[in-house]
Formats: C-alpha cells, structure tokens, sequence
C-alpha cells in the first residue's frame, strides 16, 4: 500500500506482505549487475503483481534506496510518485481504449534509445501486458532483443498465455503464486472485518487484492441467490433460460465467468472427494453462504461434467478477455447446459 509519512516525504508503492521476500531477491540481484533487462511478472489477478513491479520500479529510480524500499525523499522519488520522472515509462490501455497500441510502444522504443537523464536506471513498465495488440507485442521485440543501457522493461500479466512466445521468450519470467490462506487473511481482515474475509477471499478464489475489491460488488451481495440457481438447474428445478440465464446475465459477464468457474471448480473437487471433501483442510477457504450449496451440486452433478463446465466457462472467459462482445443471456445458457449434460457449443459462445 503506497503510504506517505510527512509532507517532505513522497508516496513510495509498498509491496505485499508475501511478495516482500521476491522484492528482496530483485534487489540483491540488482545490486549484483545480474537483474534481467526484462521481467514477467505473472500470476492470478489480484495477488499484488502490479505493487510489486511498482515497488521495484520505485526502487530502481531511488537514488538512496533503504530497507528494500523506495527511500520516499530524494528527488527520484519525488518525481516517480508524480509520474514525471525523466526515466520512467508506463504503458497501459489508454481511457477508453481496450489495449496497448503500437503508437505507445513506438514511444517508448524512442524513450529506450535515450540515456538516463538521472545517471541510474531506467524503467519501463507495462500493465497489463496482454493488453499490448499483435501489432504492438512485434514492435516491441527489439527492445525486448536489446533495451540500450540501463534499461529495465517491467511486464505484469494475468494471461501470460497471451503473449507471443517470442515475447515470453525474451523475459525472465516470475510466476506468483497465490499467497497462502493465513497470510492472505491476516492482510484482508483489518481492511474488511474478521466475519467477512473468508467469505470474500473465498469469492476471490483466494486473491487477496481481487477480495477487497469484491466488498461492495452487486454479484456478491446475491451471490447465495447465483449459486442456488446452479443448484436449480442441476436438479430440473430451473431452466437454463431464461430463469438462471436471466440472472447471472445481470452482472458483468467477465466477472461472472471467474466466479462461475471458481465454484464449478470447488464443485468438482468437493465431488471427487466425497463427504470429507476439503473438511479439516487448513488451507481451503471457504464461503459459508455458498459451500453448503456448492456440496448439494457436487452430490447432483458428476466429477467429469462439472470438470467440463468449468472448462467451457474459462473457454469463454479467454475470448471475453480477448474482446469477444456475445449476448449475456445466450452465453450463460450455453454455460449452464454443461451442467444437464448439453454441451451446446465447442467455442462456449
């Protein structure tokens, strides 16, 4: 969490609790000379892979770096935290814009060509780097081949699996992994209430940054309401359309499709497991409101099917990040009949 001590002092990126060990190890790195010229940083949404590369960032720019951080006072700081540092650059979807152009990605093959006005490092940071187009992802090859002195290109990514291989290739890549229960509940409950945190983390499927966001989110104020309609079409108590597809299709199908496939999911192991199916597991978080529910679907549904529903919701997930635009209601019809053994469409639209 970016915090500010004094008005002297600027806002330095903090990253969280679990990545500070990984921060540690970039920084040895970098005062090693071994720090690659270019970093992927990727994992599930919502861990904190964009505090970390901004934390770094931050570092790098500092010009008396302390205790793994940003010092907060130097002029590098103080400008990183304004956004007008002469040696940084961030390349994200422009307002309004579904991605990253290759007119960004030109600019900053320029801003690679420079020195560094400061003498240190520079870097370049981009989030979310699948954002970046076919056309932008080739422009920046070169670079990603050879940066110019000093040069650091930072990459977050959710779907790593979007990138070209040749862009993967030419990173160091760091896959982040979900932090564990415990540590994610320690940071979550303060901000959000003891009661609450699992539930949320839970919905999050136990992505700490993604929960907190989840607080005031409609889905998961009826998110007892969205399971039980799995449950009625599971058990011929509710249609796929229009009922059950009439109500999931009132959220953003993006965000539903996470969920979906998060409880199809827990579904599938609660059914391959059977009664004891995650009870006595420390690490399984659990939301009290929907797992009593999720146990009735894994007693209705078959391991195997549920397994193909969550494969064909995250199918259709992948072409809804990509841009695909299909009508709610038909898609969360397609999605449901998996459940009653109707596989209604290879490509899930």
């Amino acid at each position: 969490m970016a915090v500010s001590q004094s008005q002297s002092r600027a806002p330095i990126q903090v990253p969280c609790p679990w990545h500070r060990d990984e921060m540690q190890r970039l920084l040895d790195q970098h005062g090693q000379g071994r720090l690659p010229h270019a970093l992927l940083f990727a994992g599930a949404a919502g861990i904190g892979k964009f505090r970390l590369a901004q934390a770094l960032a931050q570092a790098l720019l500092c010009e008396q770096p302390r205790g793994g951080l940003a010092c907060g006072e130097c002029g590098g700081c103080h400008l990183s935290a304004a956004g007008t540092h002469p040696d940084a650059q961030t390349l994200a979807p422009e307002p309004g814009a579904n991605g990253i152009k290759i007119d960004q990605v030109r600019r900053l093959v320029e801003f690679a060509g420079r020195t560094a006005q400061y003498g240190g490092a520079r870097v370049a940071l981009i989030a979310p780097a699948e954002a970046l187009n076919r056309s932008a992802q080739n422009a920046l090859l070169k670079t990603l081949e050879e940066p110019g002195r000093g040069l650091v290109l930072l990459l977050v990514s959710d779907q790593p699996s979007l990138l070209l291989p040749t862009i993967r290739s030419r990173c160091q890549q760091r896959h982040l992994s979900l932090p564990g229960r415990d540590a994610a509940l320690e940071w979550l409950a303060p901000q959000v209430g003891e009661r609450d945190a699992p539930a949320l983390l839970a919905a999050a499927q136990g992505a700490p940054l993604r929960a907190l966001g989840l607080q005031e989110a409609d889905w998961f104020a009826a998110r007892e309401q969205l399971a039980g309609q799995l449950l009625a079409v599971a058990r011929g108590h509710a249609s796929p359309a229009p009922q059950a597809g009439q109500a999931l299709a009132a959220h953003d199908p993006r965000v539903m499709a996470g969920v979906l496939y998060g409880w199809l999911a827990r579904a599938s192991v609660l059914a391959a497991l059977g009664e004891q199916g995650g009870e006595g597991d420390p690490a399984t978080v659990t939301d009290p409101k929907v797992e009593p529910l999720l146990r009735q679907l894994a007693a209705q549904v078959p391991p195997a099917r549920l397994l193909r529903a969550a494969h064909r919701v995250m199918e259709g997930r992948r072409q809804l990040l990509g841009g695909a635009n299909p009508n709610k209601e038909l898609l969360m019809e397609q999605w449901l009949l998996v459940l009653v053994g109707v596989d209604a469409s290879a490509s899930g639209f």
